[in-house]
């Protein structure tokens, strides 16, 4: 009977443990964090259009306050021809953590002057900005759960219209999602974000986007996929709008960490830790001047099964994960090149 009562505190104990994994769990652990994704565009008919595949880089670069939390900051840059096309980041996300819930400081976005909307639209949408509690990992599957609910009376060509602003979510089934850099068993959320006008006490959808986003731990957003949707005001006096959508993907490099800033007094290949690994390992290197890099994974036959890193860094100290679920126990290899420089270390993958 003892062991039974005991058996049945451990499974409690463990039960709590993964209901009430920590948010931040799922956030890369340190700044100089990079992720890199490719952004193919979705037709009207939401099939993507891979010519016009682009690319985007997001870059985990402080931890600060920003408008009254504690916010993971991370620079952004999107629709890149190349994914070392070196360009300016254009855009500034914040996360903040708080036990299970994931806050993202953010406005809709989908309206701007471009479409020639009712300023009074623009400006409604335009005030909404502000912290929300996007993620929360412990909420029951398959539960609905409310962001935000706004109400505003706007006037447009001399009509009064109640209009309103709804975004809510759900966690839906972990999924199993194979990247370029393994595969990955994530969260799984959708966020609706709708514009309706209010007759009577009927909602009637302008607009109504969802947005499907895969989380992953230690690597957050894996895949967040939009599609194209119409925003209908052709009762007011303006047409349709064709909103389009996009799929983000994870491509190769992959989860690039800046250790150090520190120069180097010489190019280092040092030993994946841990080894043997089931199935993720960390291989850091250091490189004493800006060079472009390129860190490769080799099978036991020497082919090349994985490319880790691709392009050009500054002098410092990197490390980077390698997920290697999709793969054989083995002996595999992983060479770091440089302009100058070429080391190759062994590793073993025990399932």
């Amino acid at each position: 009977m003892k062991k039974n009562i005991l058996l049945l505190i451990s499974i409690f104990f463990f039960a709590n443990c993964v209901l009430s994994q920590n948010a931040s769990t799922f956030f890369p652990p340190s700044a100089g964090y990079k992720w890199y994704y490719t952004n193919t565009p979705l037709d009207s008919n939401n099939n993507p259009v891979p010519s016009l595949m682009r690319y985007k880089v997001d870059t985990f670069t402080v931890v600060d306050n920003y408008n009254g939390l504690q916010a993971s900051i991370v620079w952004s840059k999107d629709n890149l021809l190349t994914i070392n096309q070196n360009t300016p980041y254009t855009d500034t996300n914040y996360h903040n953590f708080q036990g299970t819930n994931g806050y993202e400081y953010f406005s809709i976005s989908m309206l701007s002057d471009t479409l020639g909307l009712p300023i009074g639209i623009l400006n409604f949408v335009r005030g909404l900005k502000g912290w929300y509690n996007v993620y929360q990992f412990a909420s029951t599957v398959g539960t609905s759960y409310s962001i935000l609910t706004k109400d505003t009376t706007i006037s447009v060509n001399s009509t009064s219209i109640h209009l309103r602003v709804k975004v809510n979510a759900k966690r839906l089934a972990d999924e199993t999602v194979s990247t370029v850099n393994g595969a990955y068993t994530a969260k799984k959320f959708a966020v609706n974000i709708g514009v309706y006008v209010i007759v009577l006490v009927l909602e009637v959808p302008i607009v109504v986007r969802p947005d499907t986003t895969w989380i992953a731990s230690g690597v957050w957003m894996i895949k967040d996929v939009a599609p194209s949707v119409t925003m209908n005001l052709s009762s007011y006096g303006y047409g349709t709008y064709q909103i389009p959508g996009q799929i983000y993907e994870l491509t190769l490099p992959v989860g690039i960490q800046n250790i150090s800033t520190a120069v180097p007094d010489e190019f280092v290949l040092y030993q994946n830790y841990p080894n043997p690994f089931n199935p993720t390992t960390n291989i850091k290197y250091q490189i004493k001047n800006n060079s472009f890099v390129t860190l490769k994974v080799f099978d036991i036959l020497g082919k090349e099964i994985a490319t880790l890193v691709d392009e050009k860094l500054s002098a410092g100290t990197y490390s980077v994960d390698w997920n290697a679920g999709a793969y054989p126990s083995g002996v595999y290899f992983y060479k770091l090149q440089t302009e100058n420089y070429s080391d190759v270390k062994k590793m073993m993958l025990t399932k």
